[in-house]
């Protein structure tokens, strides 16, 4: 939608016009830490609707086929074996990552009762970035430097030498290892990223080390990795050595539908008092994720803000209101999550085809025109004003997260080719995220700047 508000005079103004993360209405009290000794009168557990709670399995809605299927290829640990390389794959919030959370403690719990020592560690790839920072953490989340007297160090030493430590940990500790790599799939290079062989690939020598460590001697204990992706392609990108080595089976998860959302809600209705959620709450919070691919994650995050919203206004019940202002809040905080360390320089380009998306009625813009705002936007902030090669190229890493749109077009013979540039978000969503940046909040989009973008994208 085009930018109407002819007073807003900056991003951060606009931030705070359409209410990003502003949701409190509550008066401001006399006693701010007064609210450390109330009671929650919305909460009885809030939980139970924490991101990372693994719930009892009667909990946990539509993957019964998918649990028993991860419990047999995890069965063989519980005697000290090695399981069944596997891929989970599916959409965002499918329930691959609270499966394996869930078969993998139980599996765990049952290799204690034989005597089996087995380690579990779940990383999160997509915060690792690369096969060393990944082994690094991996090492780091099974010792007991207390046990084994091995110490992981952020840096300093060679890949090998991780790995290396990694083995003595695991032998030293476990008859039997499950790795959980999610978002494996972050550990491969981006689809622009040329000449970069299979096997060189960070995901291929990772997994390459993981799956051939007993083959190797390396470890005697068994080691089992189960890898999940939101790419239901990923398994065909495999290295075919890691596909000899790896062999995994893959396993996917389909998208819930509203009615299994609203059966995952009410689950966990009892991290709610008694009679605070009106009748229509669970099922609007239900439509809004069922929207949005069918993702559980954002139904149970989007269920606690709406608690979080009717609390911070001091509200008796939590109502369809709560629901759609906590719907906008997490819209913009999804977005935070995407964008968050994204550098100022990338931030402000992203603000330019935004605003330029806004002001005018087109939805794709040339490279050479998002430079020429971004300069303007950098230039009335103070901000270093990069080239325009550099821009696109710190942009290329948000195409990859699926918020811009990057394709080479042409015009013509006359024309030639040029890089075109488009969102796949809303623009007014990413404006009011970057507009709770700091420094990207002075960007000014008044009168006169709207007046200067129309003069180079037409209205």
């Amino acid at each position: 939608m085009p930018l109407h508000a002819e007073g807003t005079g900056t991003l951060g103004e606009y931030a705070a016009e359409h209410g990003a993360v502003a949701h409190s209405r509550s008066k401001s009290r006399d006693d701010p830490l007064s609210v450390l000794d109330e009671e929650d009168r919305i909460f009885a557990n809030e939980d139970l609707l924490r991101i990372d709670h693994v719930p009892d399995q009667n909990k946990i809605v539509g993957r019964n086929n998918q649990i028993e299927t991860v419990a047999r290829r995890l069965k063989p640990t519980i005697t000290g074996g090695t399981g069944k390389g596997t891929l989970l794959l599916g959409k965002s919030g499918s329930g691959k990552t609270l499966v394996t959370r869930y078969v993998s403690r139980e599996v765990v719990e049952r290799g204690r009762e034989n005597d089996v020592r087995i380690g579990r560690a779940v990383i999160d790839c997509a915060q690792r970035r690369s096969e060393v920072q990944t082994v690094i953490h991996l090492a780091k989340s099974l010792n007991e430097p207390e046990k084994t007297g091995i110490t992981i160090p952020h840096s300093g030493i060679a890949t090998g030498a991780y790995y290396d430590r990694l083995w003595s940990v695991i032998d030293e500790l476990y008859d039997a290892i499950i790795v959980v790599l999610d978002e494996i799939d972050r550990l491969a290079p981006p689809d622009d990223v040329e000449n970069v062989p299979p096997e060189e690939a960070d995901d291929s020598k990772l997994l390459m080390q993981l799956s051939r460590a007993g083959e190797e001697n390396d470890v005697d204990a068994s080691i089992t990795v189960i890898g999940i992706s939101n790419d239901l392609k990923y398994g065909d990108r495999l290295d075919t050595r890691v596909e000899s080595s790896f062999s995994p089976d893959e396993i996917v998860f389909p998208a819930y539908d509203a009615n299994q959302l609203g059966d995952i809600l009410e689950r966990r209705r009892d991290a709610y008092r008694e009679d605070v959620l009106t009748d229509d709450v669970i099922p609007l919070c239900s439509a809004f994720s069922a929207q949005e691919h069918g993702d559980a994650r954002r139904a149970i995050d989007l269920f606690r803000l709406a608690g979080e919203v009717a609390r911070d206004n001091d509200a008796a019940r939590v109502t369809e209101s709560h629901v759609r202002v906590a719907n906008d809040d997490a819209e913009v905080t999804r977005i935070q999550d995407l964008i968050r360390g994204c550098p100022t320089q990338a931030k402000i380009a992203i603000a330019a085809l935004a605003t330029m998306d806004e002001f005018s009625e087109r939805s794709a813009f040339k490279a050479t025109e998002m430079y020429r705002v971004y300069r303007a936007f950098a230039e009335a902030i103070d901000a270093n004003v990069l080239g325009k090669k550099r821009i696109t190229d710190q942009l290329r890493e948000y195409e990859t997260l699926k918020i811009i749109n990057m394709t080479r077009t042409s015009d013509g013979y006359r024309e030639g080719t040029y890089l075109q540039l488009s969102l796949l978000d809303d623009s007014s969503l990413l404006l009011q995220t970057i507009g709770l940046d700091e420094r990207c909040a002075n960007i000014p989009i008044d009168g006169r700047m709207r007046q200067h973008i129309v003069s180079i994208v037409g209205p």
